[in-house]
């Protein structure tokens, strides 16, 4: 920094300031105030395995545990057993009331299997966190 003799007040280059605006735009930037990847992996984790559990409670309904267990014999894997990995944002959209609309790309993972799906979801972040929206 430049100071100017006797008045004891510092002065910034013209450059200083230039590097000190693009530092403060670029952090502003990387703060866009939408999800990330591992923000919204959960998400979908726990939006797949409800739907499971909603078809189990379903079939439960109709046939009993005979019917759930007909769900396993065509394949439906346990709730607990499905994870959701390599969530990619392909892109984000800012909406309006701070929601946010999320074209991703993510693996649904079981012990015998995966499963590539893309997708669009809304997101909207609360007091506990981000949220599906539906």
């Amino acid at each position: 920094m430049k100071q100017m003799k006797g008045s004891g007040a510092a002065f910034v280059s013209k450059p200083g300031i230039l590097v000190a605006v693009i530092c403060v735009v670029l952090v502003l930037a990387g703060c866009s105030g939408a999800p990330d990847a591992d923000d919204v992996a959960p998400l979908l984790e726990n939006q797949l395995r409800q739907q499971l559990d909603s078809a189990e409670s379903t079939m439960r309904a109709l046939g009993g545990e005979s019917g759930v267990d007909l769900m396993r014999a065509m394949g439906a894997p346990d709730p607990a057993d499905i994870h959701v990995e390599n969530v990619e944002i392909l892109e984000s959209r800012a909406l309006e009331h701070d929601d946010y609309a999320l074209d991703v790309r993510y693996d649904i993972v079981t012990a015998d299997a995966r499963r590539v799906q893309t997708t669009t979801v809304r997101v909207n972040e609360g007091d506990n966190g981000w949220r599906l929206l539906p």
